[in-house]
């Protein structure tokens, strides 16, 4: 007998009452045997918010994510959701009793199943036809309306990831766990893939959770971003803040276009090997040893004389031209709108807009001053 599923519609209660929730980590630290991943890790994510965890390989972000799902103990700390304790050590729900969205880097497609079948398997307690209405509902979400009888050896690998997507928000979770989702995506499909994770996921409503390494995607897709650096989150805050006042020298280093070059306190600036760097409004102590961190696009060029830094090279980039410097063994990477007609051996002067310059001091633990 062939079900009228005209006469029954999705349930969509479910998606309506999702409350305004916090999943929230209080001092979460985590070791494997002698050596500390995680230590006192602070993080809260409300409801409908895209926090991204940023930080090279080794910083413990996946461990973390890893630890909410509950696919690892929690040794220290305390997990809590909706303001109620949801995990503390030796008490954890497993990972199936969470609710928790998971979507890895790997895809982990049922090959066997079509792409309606695998954004079906997860669902439990629903008739054919809202079961139906669900998968279509997503895979649209996704940009995959009409893939459905498709089989994952058919499908490039951002339209596989779009469906793990697919399948993870089917299930209506109330905290959704992504890593490294774009990382085995070819370059030109990324970006594309990143709009509409980000879209889907503001849809939803949850709490979401993204891992990567890439600076880039997580200044796209977040509306936080935690840096996570040898087990602790060094900032926390808006990508505005993160990029415009990063609280220490190791951000602005990660998150690329910028140069890092050693200095010395001057009566009106901070001397390194490639000029003077006025920073107005900083006290800068004479002699005092500084880190200038230089935006790439934030130089200007100007030919110079035989004790100015040298030109080592030049490319065009398309929409910008890189210029590469060097003094005094130091190397400083310049990017400009137009061409600045420089060739490779001259010697050129640096001018430096303050707006792109930020100064730590060396001996105040990388505290950021400007």
């Amino acid at each position: 007998m062939v079900e009228d599923c005209n006469e029954k519609p999705e349930r969509t209660d479910a998606v309506a009452a999702t409350p305004r929730v916090t999943l929230r980590l209080e001092q979460v630290s985590h070791d494997y045997g002698p050596d500390p991943v995680l230590k006192g890790v602070n993080l809260s994510v409300s409801a409908g918010e895209i926090v991204c965890l940023l930080g090279a390989s080794g910083s413990g972000k996946s461990t973390l994510l890893r630890i909410i799902a509950g696919l690892e103990p929690l040794q220290a700390g305390v997990i809590s959701f909706d303001g109620a304790e949801l995990a503390r050590p030796g008490r954890e729900p497993p990972p199936e009793a969470r609710r928790f969205g998971l979507v890895f880097q790997d895809h982990v497609l049922f090959p066997h199943l079509t792409v309606a079948g695998n954004v079906a398997f997860g669902l439990r307690g629903l008739d054919g036809c809202e079961r139906g209405a669900r998968v279509i509902r997503h895979l649209q979400q996704v940009g995959l309306e009409g893939y459905g009888h498709r089989y994952p050896h058919t499908l490039s690998g951002g339209e596989q990831q779009r469906v793990a997507l697919a399948r993870a928000l089917a299930t209506e979770p109330v905290v959704m766990l992504l890593d490294e989702p774009f990382a085995s995506v070819d370059a030109t499909l990324r970006r594309r893939l990143r709009d509409d994770t980000r879209r889907a996921l503001r849809t939803s409503g949850v709490p979401s959770i993204i891992v990567t390494h890439d600076a880039q995607e997580a200044m796209e897709v977040a509306d936080r971003i935690a840096v996570l650096h040898q087990g602790r989150i060094l900032q926390d805050d808006t990508p505005a803040a993160i990029w415009r006042t990063p609280a220490v020298r190791f951000i602005p280093e990660l998150l690329g276009d910028s140069n890092a070059v050693d200095g010395v306190g001057a009566a009106d600036g901070i001397e390194t090997r490639f000029g003077r760097v006025d920073v107005p409004g900083v006290a800068i102590r004479r002699e005092d040893p500084y880190r200038v961190i230089v935006r790439a696009g934030s130089v200007q060029l100007t030919l110079g004389g035989s004790d100015d830094p040298e030109v080592v090279d030049s490319r065009f980039l398309g929409d910008r031209h890189l210029v590469i410097l060097e003094a005094g063994g130091e190397r400083l990477r310049t990017l400009h709108g137009a061409d600045p007609k420089v060739a490779i051996g001259a010697r050129v002067k640096l001018a430096f807009d303050p707006a792109g310059v930020l100064v730590y001091h060396k001996h105040d633990n990388d505290s950021h001053l400007s």
